[in-house]
């Protein structure tokens, strides 16, 4: 094939051109440096400086990463360390050694005769004491010392209740931070409810081998009440990242029921049940350019659990699976990795931790079918219940606030 002259010529001159400019940029930076030495050098001298400087920022940021994250481990150890420690000693006295989780609070007397059960899942309040400090009294005798008990938990602030944890005050908890908190120190451990109202529930007493009990269940408003109490937190952060706040109060009440003392021994905290060093590294990395591990103090507080909540369910949808195209879909993975995380539904999507092909595979499906999909394919039988429960309860608070 003959070579085309036009456009040789043309070549020719765009390759000479090309070089004359090169010798002509040449020129003048070699006549700068002969008359501007020093400018020159300043320049390089800047440069350098600036370099040095980036080198050097990005050394201490790192120094600060690794010792948020030492930090951290410590903290996680001494956490452990206490909630073992206090399990065990409760044990000498009561059978199951039960401590505070996500949706229960449990406080002890401090000889740990007596216990107190706030249960935010099914809405009861229970009041144990070991047999030996209730025999040879009426059940009248026993359920007035429960009332006793309860009316003192009513008016026990959040503050108070995580000072009066021992897991919290051994594990090394910012309490005075705590008792900082507005919201900590004007919220209580059952919300709105008095006294009065608690003790006028009916009550059942049961003695059984070492323990009597009396438990109540308390009044039908007390859970629609909590969720109101939330409601305006919930809107105000779903709001900001784009986000249905019917499924921002779905994920609330199945993590935490919402008890803001939540606690599982991941360990995660609060309302929404954030883990410090996955969750929270990828919120405050959001929040401020700078990835840090958040405090249990920090996630104790109601407004800040919720903003991180709500900032990570954001990243869930529109970073981790942006390119799944349905809504809906894009919706159910995000549900199903808060709880399990993304690595664990690409697996369930595509045999593979790439998001890119969970996504492709979720792209070839409706989102009724990926629904499916997730529900007989994930490894986890908790995460296929969680899914249903917010799914379900999302609809419900759809309903509830279009009433």
């Amino acid at each position: 094939m003959k070579r085309n002259k036009r456009w040789t010529s043309t070549a020719t001159l765009a390759t000479s051109m090309k070089q004359a400019g090169a010798l002509r940029m040449s020129a003048v930076a070699l006549l700068l440096a002969v008359a501007m030495p020093g400018a020159v050098l300043h320049s390089h001298a800047q440069q350098a400086d600036f370099e040095r400087f980036k080198q050097q920022n990005k050394a201490q940021f790192e120094k600060f990463s690794e010792q948020r994250e030492a930090e951290f481990r410590a903290f996680v150890k001494r956490w452990q360390d206490a909630e073992k420690n206090y399990v065990e000693q409760l044990k000498e006295r009561w059978n199951d050694g039960m401590v505070s989780g996500k949706t229960k609070w449990v406080s002890y007397s401090d000889d740990q005769s007596q216990r107190t059960i706030i249960d935010y899942e099914n809405d009861t309040v229970t009041v144990e004491f070991l047999a030996s400090e209730t025999a040879g009294k009426s059940e009248a005798a026993v359920r007035a010392e429960a009332e006793q008990v309860l009316a003192k938990a009513t008016g026990t602030s959040l503050a108070e209740a995580v000072a009066q944890d021992p897991i919290h005050v051994n594990a090394g908890v910012n309490l005075a931070q705590l008792k900082n908190s507005q919201q900590m120190q004007q919220s209580s451990l059952l919300g709105g409810v008095s006294a009065a109202e608690v003790t006028q529930q009916p009550a059942q007493v049961k003695r059984q081998g070492k323990t009597t009990s009396v438990t109540i269940q308390l009044p039908t408003k007390v859970s629609s009440e909590r969720a109101q109490r939330m409601f305006p937190i919930a809107e105000k952060y779903a709001m900001q990242r784009g986000l249905p706040v019917e499924l921002v109060m779905a994920i609330m009440h199945t993590e935490s029921s919402f008890n803001p003392l939540a606690r599982s021994p991941i360990p995660a905290f609060g309302l929404m049940q954030i883990v410090p060093t996955s969750a929270g590294r990828d919120v405050t990395e959001f929040l401020t350019g700078q990835q840090r591990v958040l405090s249990a103090e920090y996630l104790y507080d109601p407004e800040q659990n919720v903003q991180a909540g709500t900032v990570y369910l954001h990243l869930l949808g529109n970073r981790y699976f942006k390119q799944v195209e349905d809504p809906v879909s894009r919706m159910y993975l995000a549900i199903a990795a808060y709880n399990t995380g993304p690595g664990n539904v690409s697996l369930a999507m595509a045999q593979t931790k790439s998001l890119s092909d969970a996504a492709q595979r979720a792209n070839g499906m409706s989102a009724a079918a990926v629904y499916e999909h997730l529900m007989q394919h994930l490894p986890a039988t908790e995460t296929k219940n969680y899914l249903r429960k917010v799914v379900q309860r999302q609809q419900f608070y759809k309903e509830e606030l279009q009433s």
